[in-house]
């Protein structure tokens, strides 16, 4: 039986995701509009929905985590002289770039987590309407002390009433219908208003103030305001409001005067608050501030309510100089406000410093935290010179002297038990104690632990930290890698000779018998040794430390839990423990402990978790192997105003728990939401008896104790959602070869029609009606389309998808029959398995691979003017859109300025789904150049529109212009776009000031920017000509040149067929010398790149080119044979020589591998062994004996020939995993240690560099 491992297959699915910064997903929670939640205002009452709002979507707005108070007494500061009662404000958005998922959970692994809450007072959530905010950032806001907002984003110059007889439009019917007032004068709305926020855990409402009104209309506006503050003392609710300091006290729109007579009833006095955040703008100087100071002290009220604004977008964290200045702002009792920017936070948005890819961003977003936050050294103790002109990138933050400098880092843990995860709240897969429960990239922000409060105050032995100690310290981070629960932990890692890392400031009470425990993994060589101490001290003696030993490790490489008693830490009854903390000493190089939890608690604490009733269960979508779902569950039944936490009910979180019916129930994720949701749910495909039920249970806020398991009844899945998925069995088909296409998705009916079509010419090569698949050959080389059409009449293309290619260029190898030269044998006589095959080898055209953040840089003098060509063959792996797309060719340099840093003289695009004048699925191509303005949208006349690109196929683009500005865009070949476009300009003559002309803006292939990812994937045959190029001269250039045939006009040729030892890609184009390499853009900072350059990076091409194409690398094809209890004795050519030492029936299975796939195949025959008699075995050495097999830990091998050998150990997929190599005198055994797991491994015996002797291997 022959059969093609799908491994060799290519599959083409309707969307593919690699780092995508918005779930591919649909959205399944919806949301009511803003002016309609307007409009619900006066008739809410709790429990009650929004206007299209239901009972189960409303729990993912509910915030259930009980506000925490911050230490006060006993509180303490690692920054000698900070100002602790200096406050920060992020008034930025925690949103997507489409500004729809918030902090709502999610199935894809890149969202905004942010963590670094010690340092912040109030986030204003900019993109969350008035009134509403998604659980996830309230939920974790309230832990760790931290007020939340929501927006009224009032467009600028707007005009806003509340008196009727001027207020005719929708801001002003809004703002009437808000302040509305009773016939006794008092305010219709402020306790309904005061008494859904609590509900629903928001603190503060925002105004984007920059309206114009009337004094009439701000006086009502401000008392309402000020009723609501009153209303909120009376309810318990710290109510507050957030002011962008544009539109006065008269309507009037007054920037950067500070606190003055202008507006001060809207600050309010002591007596009668009206905004508890004034955020001035940005040009805020010196004696603002002072005078500003002076005001608020006048009027009984904190200057620390005052904001000096920081336009992050615009600025970064530069200020003007002189009369601005952070050391002005530090001296000043005034506190610091973020804004940026309108969709995602800056901060967040900027973090593509090391690539687009999702774990790129995330990684450097938390460095990009830390570095803002604790300063340049990621250490608030040990902090740069403070730095006035520091842009975003991290590059420049490692200057930053941190907002440590003037905000002191506060904390909320103050009861026991105290339990951190360190879960930051996302993940590349999910975890639950220490094991994988759903191999799925996930994001839900409200199970985000309480996180180190300093990140990272670290201490030499002296309990100093200096810039000369600095590089001897541990290094500390936050990492994906691995978790216990979640999806991270905390690392410390490297050599140090002592370091004090001081991770939670704390006010815990405790008693002898508390205890404080660390769950960790130690994964350098020594995987038992953790070098390391637990230690904690107490109020009022902050350094002063209580240690005790972490032991070694009694599982090596596995999670480990130590506990100590504080009775052992020889702490006293009723004390108040400040800091928590674990001290490293003489670690090795290698060394890496994961840090998975860290707690203290009382093991005496009960609590009365309840088991969560499931109340409402919804199945979304189901698919042949996976289904979406949402579940709805109350612990506690709630009626009239009653709202209860889950400190109520005695809960920390819930899991989310799905089993199939005949399957072992999964955790597939956790929430503190009272409702759960889940994508891609895995199921067994099956056409019947598809049932599952779907589980909550509450964890006990120590961690450990969970209620029973609620369980709905067993549902019926739905079979709702087919998949259009194609799968192809060869990646590469020969003319005239059989080739088999069908669907993927097992369950799907058969498709109307699907055919392979010529897109050059329109002619069908071949077609099957009312079928899942098509069994083919097709004669002609060539790129073909393949064309479905299912039952409803839609067809979908899919451009490129069989690849008819030359036989000289190789193919997935085929066995045609595998036979033994005997059918009967005796134990220990030799048989003969030979296969025959059409091996498939050739010679094939390299490609490079390009990883974002790297991109193919070609000197940009190679291209002049406006007349060009560029084309290229390229092959996406997955796409990782960003809000624009991803790009594929630039021409830009990095020292220009904001636009043209990112755009430049022309860039080519593969857009995310847009919306024109006609709707474009997403992964057109789309080709813009100088003198479009529109950069945010492509120019829909120069779109592939029709002609997506699907990941895993090579396709070919090419692009040209001429000096009129006449465009025409070229997929596979054929014409797909054509335009004029005569304001067409080129940066060198557009007398631009952003625009640096004595620097030569070089051509890019891949490379990120803002609002659009870097290219993954192959890049073959790039070309740049200085004409442009007919269609017949494209269909020509798509074959490549000779290096001694390069027509007249290609400048630029870049083959990869060479490579220089530094990683140089010699150019066979006409511009002799201008070769191409591989950098990375290093020290951008979004928007900014003044200091940003380019790094040249190592490159291999070695990588599988254009099939199309012949060139230089190799397609060899090499044979694995797998013989069930066979001695191997020879092995040459395509037969292998082997003998039987039991009776029995035997079969022999080829694999063929090559770079193209790999092909296995298993004898049609089986050969029978009989015992032999005695007289069978006499004196029968063989050359080469390996023994035992199966074996445990090692084999021994005989060799009855001496010489040298070369011992090569193979996995059974054929990978090599190390190589010996030993002098044997004849009859010498030699002990070889085969490290791996249980299975099967191939010895493969070189000598003289040929193949002596290949033998199947088993370890128990």
């Amino acid at each position: 039986m022959k059969k093609i491992l799908l491994a060799a297959a290519i599959s083409v699915a309707s969307t593919a995701l690699y780092a995508q910064r918005t779930p591919e997903h649909p959205l399944d929670i919806k949301d009511a509009k803003f002016e309609n939640l307007i409009n619900y205002l006066d008739r809410w009452n709790a429990g009650q929905q929004p206007d299209g709002v239901s009972r189960m979507d409303d729990e993912f707005f509910i915030s259930r985590v009980k506000p925490k108070e911050r230490i006060k007494d006993g509180d303490y500061l690692a920054v000698d002289g900070v100002d602790s009662n200096r406050k920060m404000c992020l008034w930025v958005p925690l949103d997507d770039p489409t500004v729809t998922w918030k902090s709502l959970p999610r199935y894809c692994f890149e969202g905004d987590n942010f963590s670094l809450w010690s340092y912040v007072d109030i986030h204003g959530n900019w993109t969350s309407p008035w009134f509403r905010s998604t659980a996830g950032i309230s939920d974790v806001a309230a832990k760790n002390g931290v007020k939340v907002g929501c927006l009224w984003s009032i467009g600028w110059s707007q005009s806003v009433y509340t008196t009727p007889w001027y207020g005719f439009g929708d801001e002003s019917k809004l703002m009437q219908k808000v302040t509305e007032k009773n016939n006794d004068g008092t305010f219709k709305n402020a306790e309904r208003l005061v008494k859904l926020l609590k509900y629903y855990g928001i603190n503060g409402i925002g105004v984007n103030s920059e309206f114009y009104s009337d004094q009439q209309s701000m006086v009502q506006i401000q008392d309402f305001f000020r009723a609501c503050h009153q209303k909120g003392k009376e309810l318990g609710w710290d109510f507050q409001v957030y002011w962008y300091d544009g539109t006065n006290d008269n309507g009037q729109i007054t920037f950067d005067n500070g606190l003055g007579s202008h507006n001060q009833r809207m600050f309010g006095d002591s007596q009668n608050v009206t905004t508890d955040m004034l955020f001035f703008n940005y040009n805020w100087d010196s004696q603002d501030l002072t005078d500003s100071e002076y005001k608020a002290k006048q009027m009984g009220r904190s200057s620390y309510d005052l904001y000096a604004g920081f336009d992050i977008q615009g600025r970064g964290l530069t200020t003007r100089g002189y009369s601005q200045s952070w050391e002005i702002l530090k001296n000043k009792k005034i506190s610091v406000g973020f804004w940026g920017a309108h969709a995602q936070s800056l901060i967040h948005q900027s973090a593509t410093d090391n690539g687009t890819s999702d774990i790129a961003i995330q990684n450097a977003y938390l460095q990009k935290q830390e570095l803002i936050f604790s300063g340049g050294n990621r250490n608030p103790v040990v902090r740069p010179s403070i730095n006035n002109g520091c842009n975003l990138s991290n590059a420049s933050l490692k200057n930053f002297h941190g907002i440590a400098e003037l905000v002191s880092a506060k904390s909320t843990i103050q009861t026991v038990p105290f339990v951190s995860r360190f879960n930051l709240g996302n993940g590349l897969k999910f975890r639950n104690e220490g094991e994988v429960t759903f191999d799925h990239k996930w994001y839900n922000l409200n199970t985000q632990d309480l996180m180190p409060t300093w990140r990272w105050w670290i201490t030499d032995r002296n309990d100093q930290a200096t810039n000369a100690n600095l590089s001897g310290l541990i290094k500390a981070d936050l990492t994906f890698d691995e978790a216990y629960f979640g999806g991270s932990c905390l690392s410390l890692h490297g050599n140090t000779n002592f370091s004090r890392v001081k991770l939670f400031k704390t006010l815990l009470k405790v008693q002898p018998t508390y205890e404080f425990s660390i769950t960790y993994k130690l994964t350098g060589e020594d995987k038992k040794n953790t070098h390391a101490k637990l230690f904690v001290a107490l109020k009022g003696k902050t350094n002063e430390y209580k240690e005790i030993d972490i032991p070694a490790a009694t599982k090596a490489g596995e999670w480990n839990t130590f506990t100590a008693t504080m009775e052992e830490l020889q702490i006293p009854a009723e004390s108040e423990i400040a800091m928590l903390g674990i001290a490293v000493e003489n670690t090795p190089d290698d060394y890496n402990m994961y840090v998975g939890e860290m707690a203290v608690r009382n093991p005496a604490q009960t609590f009365n978790t309840l088991k969560p009733k499931i109340k409402e269960t919804q199945l979304l979508r189901g698919r042949y192997n996976a289904l979406d779902f949402k579940v709805r569950y109350a612990s506690k039944e709630e009626t009239g105003d009653t709202k209860y936490y889950n400190d109520d009910v005695d809960t920390w979180y819930y899991e989310i728990l799905f089993q199939e019916e005949g399957q072992s129930q999964m955790v597939l994720t956790a929430t503190t939401s009272w409702a759960g949701y889940v994508i891609d749910a895995p199921l067994v495909s099956r056409e019947k008896n598809r049932k599952a039920r779907l589980g909550v249970r509450a964890v006990a806020p120590d961690g450990r104790m969970k209620s029973d398991i609620s369980w709905s009844e067993w549902l019926d899945v739905p079979y709702n959602n087919p998949l259009s998925t194609m799968v192809i069995d060869k990646p590469v088909v020969k003319p005239n070869e059989q080739f088999t296409i069908k669907l993927l998705d097992e369950l799907a009916d058969p498709l109307a029609e699907i055919k392979i079509v010529d897109p050059r010419t329109g002619k069908t090569m071949a077609s099957v009606t009312n079928a899942t698949m098509i069994q083919t050959t097709v004669p002609t080389i060539g790129l073909y389309d393949l064309h479905v059409k299912d039952g409803k009449g839609q067809e979908k293309v899919t451009r490129g998808f069989v690849q008819i290619t030359p036989e000289e260029t190789g193919a997935v190898p085929q066995v045609t029959a595998v036979t033994a030269d005997k059918e009967n044998a005796k134990t220990n006589e030799q048989v003969k398995w030979t296969y025959t095959s059409k091996d498939g080898e050739g010679k094939v055209s390299r490609a490079i691979e390009i990883r974002d953040p790297q991109m193919f840089m070609i000197p940009g003098e190679i291209q002049q003017g406006k007349t060009y060509t560029y084309a290229l063959w390229f092959k996406v792996d997955k796409f990782a859109h960003d809000k624009q797309g991803t790009n594929l060719i630039n021409k830009n340099t990095v020292a220009d300025k904001w636009p043209h840093n990112n755009w430049g003289d022309l860039w080519v695009q593969i857009r995310p789904e847009w919306k024109g004048n006609t709707k474009h699925p997403a992964n057109e191509v789309s080709f813009n150049v100088m003198g479009w303005e529109a950069h945010d949208n492509p120019n829909e006349q120069m779109m592939s529109t029709g002609y997506s690109i699907t990941p895993r196929i090579w396709n070919h683009i090419a692009v040209t212009q001429n000096e009129s500005g006449h465009q025409v865009m070229y997929f596979n070949g054929k014409k797909v776009a054509e335009t004029d476009f005569s304001p067409s300009l080129r940066r060198e003559t557009r007398n631009d000031s952003r625009i640096n002309t004595s620097v030569t803006a070089n051509i890019f292939i891949g490379g990120g920017g803002v609002y659009k990812s870097g290219f993954n994937g192959w890049i073959d045959d790039v070309q740049v000509w200085d004409k442009v190029l007919t269609e017949d001269e494209i269909a020509q250039a798509m074959n490549g040149y000779q290096k001694d045939a390069v027509p007249d006009h290609l400048q630029g040729y870049y083959t990869f067929e060479e490579r220089t030892e530094d990683s140089v890609f010699p150019n066979w184009g006409k511009a002799t010398g201008k070769d191409g390499q591989v950098v990375v853009m290093d020290g951008s900072g979004g928007e900014n790149t003044s200091n940003a350059s380019y790094k040249k990076q190592s490159s291999m091409n070695d990588a599988l080119g254009y099939p199309g194409i012949v060139g230089s690398l190799d397609v060899k094809t090499t044979p694995v044979w797998t013989l069930d209890q066979a001695t191997v004795v020879g092995e040459e050519g395509k037969t292998a020589t082997v003998t039987y030492a039991n009776a029995g029936s035997y079969s022999a299975v080829i694999k063929l591998m090559n770079r193209w796939g790999e092909t296995s195949a298993t004898s049609a025959k089986t050969v029978e062994i009989a015992e032999s008699t005695g007289i069978d075995n006499v004196n029968t050495e063989v050359e080469l004996a390996v023994y035992p097999n199966p074996f445990a830990e090692s084999v021994n091998l005989r060799f009855a020939q001496g010489g040298t050998y070369k011992i090569n150990i193979l996995n059974a997929g054929g990978m090599l995993l190390q190589q010996n190599v030993f002098d044997a005198g004849a009859g010498q055994v030699a002990n070889i240690r085969i490290n791996g797991a249980k299975g099967v491994y191939f010895i493969q015996v070189m000598k003289n560099n040929q193949l002596y002797k290949s033998i199947k291997a088993m370890k128990r």
